[in-house]
């Protein structure tokens, strides 16, 4: 039977660390079939959704070690892709663009919070404006709004706190 599970991996970021990790995995048997990586703050981290069957499992779990020699700490997480409590809604899109301040992510994910919105994926980043230098602050999220709420609702709501914030907020198709 096939089993589904996700390796959390961190690691001083250097090259070759997606080499090691898809390397043991498949060198154990394992198929990647959904994974996240960035570079954050000097570390590189990796999220990986991998199939194998239950045998291939204990042995990826007994080998875990080998990882931590390369440097990655790692953590093995039982994942069930065939069920799942949240239903389908309305796909939200959204990317917001500002001056950086504490609290954007924090206020704006509230609010879905309260609206019982699944975030799928949520991107920051934060670079330099070309010329003063100043903190420029970006996020890109996609969602799920459950069919009962109001999407309409939602984005005046988001919209209200996108103007209070000065946040520039654009919604995608």
């Amino acid at each position: 039977m096939k089993k589904y599970m996700i390796l959390f991996s961190v690691s001083k970021d250097r090259p070759g660390i997606v080499d090691d990790v898809s390397s043991f995995l498949f060198e154990r048997g394992a198929n990647i079939e959904d994974s996240r990586m960035a570079a954050l703050g000097g570390c590189f981290s990796i999220m990986t959704l991998f199939s194998c069957s239950s045998e291939q499992c204990e042995i990826i779990q007994g080998d875990l070690n080998h990882l931590m020699e390369l440097g990655l700490e790692s953590s093995l997480h039982e994942s069930d892709t065939t069920d799942s409590n949240i239903e389908a809604g309305t796909p939200l899109k959204m990317d917001v663009r500002a001056m950086d301040h504490p609290g954007i992510v924090q206020r704006l994910v509230r609010i879905l919070r309260l609206h019982d919105v699944n975030i799928q994926s949520l991107n920051t980043h934060v670079t330099e404006a070309p010329l003063s230098g100043a903190p420029l602050f970006s996020l890109d999220l996609e969602a799920e709004v459950p069919v009962e709420e109001s999407i309409d609702g939602l984005k005046e709501e988001l919209t209200d706190l996108a103007s209070k914030m000065n946040l520039d907020l654009n919604f995608k198709n």
